[in-house]
């Protein structure tokens, strides 16, 4: 019997953990952010990266494909906020504000079929770090 208590009592906690660490699939930016950052995006990482779901083999790495999500699944979002906010545009690293970062997060998001919701994407990365890409 005492078992069994412990063994729920873990099974409990486990679920309990689970649900607090979001996944990026619940809706964590606003479809107002993505509208920005696609904004951003045909402005500012277009160039380099493509259209987000195009395939275009001469670009960089492409946003909505495969790889990327193969890249980014199990990771936190403020990691990719960091990526892009220390690394991005490539030919101006730093340059984005954290505003704008989260509306390339937001876009990027929608690009992978990631669904809007009523909550804006922090624009700070100390927010983002349990919050999971999935897809």
């Amino acid at each position: 019997m005492r078992r069994l208590r412990v063994a729920a009592a873990a099974a409990l906690a486990c679920a309990t953990a689970a649900a607090a660490v979001p996944a990026a699939q619940d809706g964590l930016y606003t479809a107002e952010q993505a509208a920005r950052g696609e904004a951003l995006y045909d402005e500012q990482c277009a160039s380099c990266h493509g259209p987000i779901r195009a395939i275009v083999p001469e670009v960089a790495a492409l946003l909505g494909d495969h790889t990327f999500r193969n890249t980014w699944r199990g990771r936190p979002l403020g990691e990719l906020f960091g990526f892009i906010r220390e690394t991005m545009p490539q030919d101006a690293p730093e340059t984005l504000t954290p505003a704008q970062t989260a509306d390339l997060v937001a876009y990027i998001l929608s690009g992978n079929r990631l669904a809007a919701g009523e909550t804006p994407l922090p624009d700070d990365p100390e927010q983002l770090p349990h919050v999971l890409f999935e897809r």
